[in-house]
């Protein structure tokens, strides 16, 4: 059985790695962490869980003791980075998993690089291996909001927009060392 803590998992690329984590492993055990109650998709192998990763004791005491993945999906908050790169090293990951940005050389995502930049850094600083995939923008599947809207229109063509399907697929596969089995 492989245990898979996801952390912003009810979020837009997080149900995409649940769903194909699923598929993959029908022994998978994924736990969704997210601050709202939202339970975006329902299987048995699921277990949402309600806590603040910005909060390490909270994080800590509602997981599981063992686990061998954990993906950080958050931005924003370098005291979420150290929970989850401290979570992983107390509790036995193979890997962390985390989603990255591409410099797509615009002013007005400079901010933005950086911040993942920073936060990818305070991952790597750890003893877990770290596994990066670093994207643009996701779209595809069940994306309808504003950047879908966005994409359709072409205003990031000259990002090079990525299916969601796989950046998901790109993730499990470094995280998992697919390529091996």
């Amino acid at each position: 059985m492989t245990t898979i803590v996801l952390v912003g998992g009810n979020g837009y690329i997080g149900r995409e790695v649940t769903r194909q984590w699923l598929k993959r492993d029908p022994e998978a055990q994924i736990y969704v962490i997210s601050r709202s109650d939202r339970q975006a998709i329902k299987d048995e192998r699921i277990h949402h869980i309600q806590v603040d990763v910005n909060d390490a004791t909270a994080f800590d005491i509602a997981l599981p003791e063992k686990i061998d993945y954990i993906v950080n999906l958050t931005y924003g908050s370098m005291d979420a980075i150290k929970s989850i790169r401290d979570f992983a090293e107390n509790h036995g990951a193979q890997a962390i998993g985390n989603i990255g940005v591409c410099d797509m050389k615009a002013p007005e995502f400079a901010d933005f690089v950086n911040m993942k930049r920073n936060e990818l850094n305070n991952l790597q600083a750890g003893t877990v291996r770290v596994e990066n995939v670093d994207i643009t923008v996701a779209y595809g599947v069940d994306r309808d909001d504003d950047i879908a809207k966005m994409i359709q229109a072409g205003h990031f063509d000259s990002a090079s927009p990525i299916r969601v399907e796989i950046v998901a697929c790109q993730l499990i596969d470094q995280l998992t060392k697919s390529w091996l089995a």
